[in-house]
């Protein structure tokens, strides 16, 4: 068997660094490892040393590429990534790879920038997957984005619900109200604001695969009176409205179309019009870095996508004429959100497999799941309702 690299034997020194929790690692010779102390405790089998390579080279990214490949088993992914942040400033060369490992990543982001055609690329990379494969692990909504849980005992469809309802009563949404809402998702916020208030809808998609479903959702539940549906790039919308509403939408804008997304949503409020932009957002210390940098997240799961802060959002409004007026963050409610997504796909993946995707495909959905609940949990990031006013 060939043996440990010298990069393999300089990350597991880096290690020795670890000042919060523990990693017991059984390596490929048979070997185990213990490094750190405390909690948590975390198990990690290394079944190839090319997997201590990838992590040292890549950092999060070679993490994904060991999962995916079944080189790397974590016993407790979502604990990883919180030890991973509480231990980032004493392991930061071991966690971010180097810069020659990670300059292929970094220029193959910068390739999936979000420019009109572009968008609608990277928007059917991770939403058409298929309405089937969305089914088997979201809620009965189909709500892929947090929910705010307000007791422990909700479920998950009830916590989506009571998101849905702090948008509509944060907007003041009525009856009279035109609302527009930029990136609809499978229509769980429209349909909702449409059975509390009556409304008139004018909901946008970027995806044909949403676009499919939507529609047959308007026709069966009888809200063709109330939904104009339309599948197009934000950039494209036309006219003015009362309200607009956006949920989860604007991580897929790029920083570069930032300016571009709020100037559309200010033009489209009328006067004295409001809009609540439910967005992930990431620590103002850790943005400098993260932006100049292509992570997990960025290479696999969403191409194209980025995280402002919160003062992004306060800027950008100001520039384009709208006021913060309120912000609600919730972070830990989606971390409960994301560990309910991750045990609904982990029942699933019979049916997943079925769906025609592999073993490799589901390593890294769950990667992906465990991946975030972890970041929410450790603070890195957040998610927030931000309330702008014209």
């Amino acid at each position: 068997m060939k043996g440990p690299s010298l990069r393999t034997r300089l990350f597991l020194q880096i290690l020795n660094k670890a000042k919060h929790g523990t990693i017991h690692l059984s390596l490929p010779d048979g070997k185990k490892e213990t490094f750190g102390e405390g909690l948590p405790q975390i198990r990690i089998d290394v079944l190839d040393w090319s997997a201590i390579d990838l992590l040292f080279d890549k950092g999060d990214i070679g993490l994904a590429m060991a999962t995916i490949e079944n080189t790397l088993v974590v016993d407790d992914m979502v604990a990883l990534v919180e030890w991973a942040c509480k231990n980032d400033q004493d392991l930061s060369q071991a966690l971010h790879g180097t810069w020659y490992g990670t300059l292929f990543a970094k220029f193959r982001h910068l390739l999936n920038f979000n420019s009109r055609s572009g968008a609608k690329k990277n928007i059917m990379a991770h939403y058409d997957l298929g309405n089937d494969f969305y089914r088997l692990w979201l809620d009965p909504s189909m709500t892929y984005s947090s929910a705010i849980f307000e007791t422990p005992e909700q479920t998950l469809f009830d916590a989506q619900i009571a998101k849905y309802d702090r948008i509509i009563d944060t907007l003041n949404l009525k009856s009279g109200d035109h609302l527009l809402e930029i990136g609809c998702g499978w229509g769980g916020f429209y349909s909702r604001a449409v059975e509390r208030t009556g409304c008139k809808v004018t909901a946008i998609m970027n995806s044909p695969e949403q676009a499919r479903h939507n529609q047959k959702q308007i026709d069966a539940k009888g809200l063709g009176a109330n939904v104009r549906l339309v599948q197009q790039d934000y950039r494209d919308i036309t006219g003015q409205f009362d309200k607009i509403a956006s949920i989860e939408m604007i991580e897929a804008v790029g920083e570069k179309y930032w300016g571009t997304f709020f100037n559309k949503v200010s033009s489209s409020l009328k006067p004295k019009g409001a809009a609540v932009v439910q967005g992930i957002t990431i620590r103002e210390d850790l943005f400098s870095s993260y932006r100049k940098k292509t992570d997990f997240i960025q290479q696999y799961v969403f191409p194209g996508g980025m995280l402002l802060t919160n003062n992004a959002f306060e800027n950008n409004g100001k520039k384009n004429g709208m006021q913060l007026a309120n912000m609600h963050e919730f972070g830990l409610s989606y971390a409960e959100t994301l560990k309910i997504w991750r045990q609904n796909f982990q029942k699933a993946y019979p049916q997943v497999l079925e769906l025609g995707f592999d073993d490799k495909f589901t390593r890294l959905w769950n990667l992906y799941l465990a991946y975030c609940e972890g970041a929410f949990r450790a603070g890195r990031i957040n998610v927030g309702q931000f309330l702008l006013e014209k």
